[in-house]
């Protein structure tokens, strides 16, 4: 291919990354309060609410903020180290372009790119090998 080649067909397909869906922060909050476990919790006080036990009923209110909090932290900062993650790996591929071999960012890889690998070299898109 040639360079003007691949920028038509980059216009054409896209990059060659996977979209990924940004969910909301107050979503992922929001969610912990409907697991299995914080379910068995909000039973646990509309049965201490029927039976008026005030006190045992914001105990368990309490503890299940508390897990939602702790939860969400872990979930956010596990989703951070996995973009942070991301942002480092930067794959490339050796694609043959206007007649020479050219290293360039993997997302760049357009249909009908002849790519070069090597023992041990990843596929940088859905290719056909031959």
């Amino acid at each position: 291919l040639t360079t003007a080649e691949a920028e038509e067909l980059l216009k054409v397909h896209g990059l060659n990354e996977i979209e990924e869906k940004e969910v909301s922060k107050l979503y992922i909050f929001a969610s912990q309060f409907w697991q299995p476990m914080p379910l068995m919790i909000w039973i646990a006080i509309v049965v201490e609410g029927v039976i008026e036990s005030w006190p045992d009923m914001a105990i368990l209110i309490a503890i299940q903020f508390a897990n939602a909090t702790l939860s969400f932290y872990e979930i956010t900062k596990a989703g951070n180290a996995v973009k942070a993650l991301k942002a480092s790996l930067k794959p490339e591929a050796t694609v043959k372009r206007d007649g020479k071999w050219k290293n360039i960012n993997a997302i760049y890889v357009v249909p009908g790119d002849l790519v070069l690998l090597a023992c041990g070299s990843t596929v940088p898109a859905d290719s056909s090998v031959n």
